[in-house]
């Protein structure tokens, strides 16, 4: 399981394009080992009379295969959208600091956007690295909390004017948002397919490709090019499973762009 879990987490750190050959090549080990299965059996148990057992069971094998391979995707996708959607909030919340900062006196609103600034900077260039470690920079949690109470000390100013304050009160509720967002994309970063699922799929696969060789061993040619359809067909899906897993790995595929957006 340790064995599994190391190469694993390598799998986040290599190009897409390694990553699909290893996806195609796990498939076909498998595939692999199914028809060699099925050729042993076969010596060990010869087929005395012809069955169509096999044959009626390859639909009703291949559909709970394909039920929960795409029950494990869809969990996938699912983590990665609301990975986007954390980080589109957490950038438009920004933005709305700014925005309110700018009713906020000169020396305040200096402040402010100076911290913006400081935590695009820290996010983007030292916390996403962090997150596939599953930690968090506190220098970030610094930053929300001088925001937090650089609003609430503004509010609390006898000479702040009405509008002051009231943008103040508004600055306070877009921190928290800010802090909430930045929390929902920690939480999503530590989200990853468990090993209770991929021994699904790959078990699925494998009895799949148990039920191929065996209705084809008796045909080389067919056997390997069902074999190699097999392999590739749900190598892709594989692929697409781990290459969108823990979105914030390795080389990720959600990137800081809307935060630094937020600074243009």
């Amino acid at each position: 399981m340790g064995m599994f879990f190391d190469l694993y987490e390598s799998s986040f750190n290599i190009s897409d394009s390694r990553l699909f050959l290893f996806s195609v090549l796990v498939v076909m080990a498998l595939s692999l080992a199914a028809a060699l299965l099925s050729a042993v059996l076969r010596r060990v148990f010869p087929i005395r009379t012809p069955g169509t057992m096999v044959a009626t069971m390859l639909t009703g094998i291949l559909l709970p295969t394909g039920m929960v391979v795409a029950f494990v995707a869809s969990d996938v996708w699912h983590n990665e959208e609301k990975g986007r959607a954390a980080v589109e909030t957490e950038a438009a919340a920004l933005s709305d600091v700014q925005r309110a900062a700018r009713y906020l006196d000169p020396a305040s609103r200096e402040k402010v956007n100076k911290l913006v600034d400081k935590y695009v900077h820290l996010v983007a260039d030292s916390e996403w690295p962090e997150m596939g470690k599953g930690t968090s920079l506190p220098a970030v949690d610094e930053v929300i909390e001088e925001l937090a109470v650089l609003a609430a000390g503004v509010g609390l100013q006898s000479d702040a004017s009405k509008r002051e304050a009231i943008a103040a009160k508004e600055l306070g509720n877009y921190v928290s948002r800010v802090e909430h967002a930045r929390d929902s994309r920690l939480r999503i970063a530590e989200i990853r397919v468990r090993l209770p699922k991929w021994l699904a799929v790959f078990i699925m696969l494998f009895v799949s490709a148990c039920v191929i060789a065996e209705l084809h061993l008796a045909h080389p040619r067919t056997l390997i090019v069902s074999l190699l359809l097999f392999s590739l067909a749900f190598g892709v899906t594989v692929f697409l499973i781990a290459a969108y897993d823990r979105p914030f790995t390795g080389k990720t595929i959600i990137e800081p762009t809307p935060l630094y957006k937020v600074l243009q």
